[in-house]
């Protein structure tokens, strides 16, 4: 007899795992990566709101003047455009992770939970 509890376990765990792998089809895999990204995004959201801002006060989006872009300003609104684009597919994402989590869990049986798992649609 199969434990169902296992079963859904270890299904919600390779749902986790293929999330993760569609994400980095995305972003650079690691956490300090993950963390640049979102800290770029909000210096890049700051600088683009700033009234008059200060190069100098944006030290993540400076380092990335001459490969980015040109400039501070270019450099702020490509890494903005890039989280906005992340933010739709990073959300679609989720969504799919969470529920196809969610249908296994409501499988009243091994097979019902494996079919609610095989029939997972990442975004693209």
């Amino acid at each position: 007899m199969v434990n169902l509890l296992a079963l859904k376990a270890a299904l919600k765990a390779a749902i986790d795992a293929a999330a993760e792998t569609e994400r980095r089809e995305y972003i650079t895999a690691g956490a300090g990566q993950a963390l640049i990204y979102a800290e770029n995004a909000d210096e890049a959201g700051a600088y683009l709101e700033a009234a008059a801002p200060v190069d100098e006060d944006y030290p993540l989006l400076l380092a990335e003047v001459g490969i980015t872009g040109a400039t501070t300003a270019e450099v702020a609104n490509v890494i903005n455009a890039s989280f906005t684009t992340w933010q739709t597919i990073g959300a679609a994402i989720e969504a799919t992770r969470l529920g196809t989590k969610k249908a296994i869990d409501a499988a009243t049986d091994a097979e019902a939970a494996i079919g609610a798992a095989s029939v997972v649609n990442w975004p693209s």
